[in-house]
């Protein structure tokens, strides 16, 4: 939330996040599965064990642990039969700086439901994780894969279809739909109406404003703004609150965290719910980052300013007073937004960041965390709790988040069973101690910033992905320094430009070339959108095939370069459902083609 530095870092945390549950298999289940093989453990790099025989569906393999090794060891693979599903092997445990690599998940044949895939846990300096989707054939439903972490941390599997392969747009394999992107302009408005401009700008669709303790705006040109985007086509007006009036926390202080006291719990939602209605919002939070308390300036502090503390418990009970109110007001409620996307599903906390610091921790869960408080409700893990109460899980819309700290997205847990709800990301920027802090404003960033959004639809299945800010100089909060236009202004265009609300996200199956990301969307009148990121120092080439809908006749790309803003170049022709994407190397490309 601007003003503090909870920014990214990619993979200098470990957490364990699970992947997303298995499919209903298309065909019968089979038969009992065999058993499964265990990897060794050992000073050395242990590899996983081979899955066990089966006969109609098989069980999985555990990868191995390290000891002195760099190296993780290997998840097992499995094989399901005729009509069994499958698990992919679990990732091993790799030692500090090793390589993890996650369990593939296992392939199906005649109607098997598609592998799961494996789960990496973890903590590696600087190592890389990988992890592959389980492939499916014959009517399966469709296999969730693991998904890699940044530098060191490994992540369980968000969905992914078979990863070999040609690269495939499944047009007919929907994910979320998307409601927009946006901005904030609390702390800094007005924000300019051209970047709510699709023909001239950017195109964002959501404006998100503050609610002062008084029950007024944080900031006077507010108003103003929300003017000028409810005139927009497709907008949509969220808000925030970021804490109560000092006499309603237990440390008597709008600053520096303290809790909302139990007894002010129905006076605080009557203020929320009044101050929501009169603005004519489309959705409410009933809190901003509910566990970041502000802590002065030493790293990783970044300033006293408003904020207040909810527990899991906590937030549960305040929701089942708020939420309802808000929804009876016929205004949308979107759950507390966490600072760190890991905090909705873990006490994990994300560090260390450059300096060598542990984001601050307030709820002193730990690193890792091993404060059994925490394990009962008195720490995050919000997500969990909420799904737990069923009072609580109804009297919300929208699940809220940031992708500060840890600058990732992660899956939704195959433990919540819970009915999905939209997954909302809505602000991330650039803050002080953390890499990507600032100041800049090269195609470096530019590509950081497309990632963070990639990773949220990707990974997260958000629908919506807002920056912090528009302008402000000496760090990256703002999406321009100052008057100076930036990369990431631009590359943040290449998915709210084009991939407008309505749209849905569809698979992207196959093979991608390494350090390429893809992304592809389908609106509602046919129109086929892919996003395609080259981290490379050189070109790429990606032959691409539409299938399960009618491709279109060409796609025209707009790329963002180091040279170029958003910039259309000539139109590719697709033949027979295929074309081939040029990417120029560390650029953001955007192909679309109706």
């Amino acid at each position: 939330m601007s003003l503090k530095s909870i920014g990214v870092s990619p993979l200098l945390f470990a957490l364990v996040a699970c992947s997303q549950a298995s499919p209903t298999p298309g065909g019968d289940q089979g038969g009992a599965g065999g058993t499964h093989a265990a990897g060794g453990s050992g000073g050395g790099v242990s590899t996983g064990g081979s899955g066990g025989t089966t006969s109609t569906g098989g069980g999985n393999a555990t990868g191995g642990t390290t000891g002195g090794s760099s190296s993780g060891g290997t998840g097992g693979t499995v094989s399901g039969g005729a009509g069994g599903s499958v698990a992919g092997g679990s990732g091993g445990n790799p030692a500090m700086g090793g390589r993890q690599a996650a369990g593939s998940g296992g392939s199906a044949v005649a109607g098997g439901a598609g592998g799961t895939g494996g789960l990496g846990m973890g903590m590696g300096m600087g190592g890389a994780v990988t992890s592959s989707g389980g492939a499916s054939a014959g009517g399966a439903g469709r296999s969730a894969g693991g998904r890699g972490g940044g530098a060191g941390m490994a992540a369980g599997g968000s969905a992914g279809a078979d990863t070999t392969g040609a690269t495939t747009v499944q047009l007919t394999q929907l994910h979320q739909k998307i409601e927009g992107f946006g901005i904030n302009d609390t702390y800094n408005a007005p924000v300019p109406s051209s970047i709510f401009d699709a023909t001239k700008d950017i195109g964002l669709t959501i404006l998100r404003v503050g609610m002062s303790p008084d029950g007024g705006f944080i900031t006077s040109g507010a108003s103003g703004d929300i003017s000028m985007v409810k005139g927009v086509a497709g907008s949509k007006i969220i808000g925030s609150v970021w804490t109560a009036p000092a006499n309603y926390k237990s440390n008597n202080n709008v600053n520096d965290g303290g809790h909302l006291n139990t007894d002010k719990y129905t006076a605080w939602a009557t203020a929320i719910t009044t101050w929501a209605k009169n603005t004519g919002l489309y959705a409410m939070s009933v809190s901003n980052e509910p566990e970041f308390a502000s802590c002065g300036s030493a790293d990783p502090c970044n300033g006293n300013y408003p904020t207040m503390l909810y527990t899991a418990n906590e937030m549960v009970a305040f929701i089942k007073v708020v939420g309802p109110m808000l929804q009876a007001a016929g205004i949308k409620v979107i759950s507390g937004e966490t600072s760190e996307w890991n905090h909705l599903w873990s006490n994990t906390s994300a560090g260390p960041d450059p300096g060598g610091h542990n984001s601050s921790d307030p709820l002193k869960c730990g690193f890792p965390p091993t404060n059994a408080v925490c394990d009962t409700g008195g720490g995050y893990d919000y997500g969990h709790y909420l799904a737990k109460d069923a009072t609580a899980w109804a009297a919300f819309d929208i699940i809220g988040t940031h992708e500060y700290d840890s600058q990732h997205a992660y899956p939704w847990p195959s433990d919540v069973t819970a009915a999905r709800k939209e997954v909302w990301q809505t602000e991330m920027s650039g803050v002080k101690w953390w890499p990507e802090q600032g100041p800049s404003s090269d195609i470096n960033n530019g590509i950081a910033v497309a990632t963070w959004i990639h990773e949220a639809l990707a990974i997260g299945d958000a629908s919506a992905w807002l920056y912090w800010n528009y302008s402000q100089t000496g760090d990256n909060e703002g999406l321009v320094l100052g008057s100076t236009d930036t990369k990431r202004h631009w590359t943040l265009g290449n998915y709210s430009k084009f991939v407008r609300p309505g749209y849905s996200r569809v698979e992207v199956s196959g093979t991608i070339p390494a350090n390429v990301l893809l992304t592809a969307y389908v609106g509602p009148d046919g129109t086929v959108v892919v996003v395609a990121i080259n981290k490379n120092t050189s070109a790429s080439s990606v032959p691409i095939t539409i299938a399960g809908g009618t491709a279109p006749a060409s796609m025209t790309p707009y790329v963002t370069s180091s040279s170029q803003n958003l910039i259309a170049g000539t139109a590719v022709p697709v033949s027979n459902g295929a074309f081939t994407m040029a990417l120029g190397a560390s650029t953001v490309t955007t192909f679309v083609g109706k």
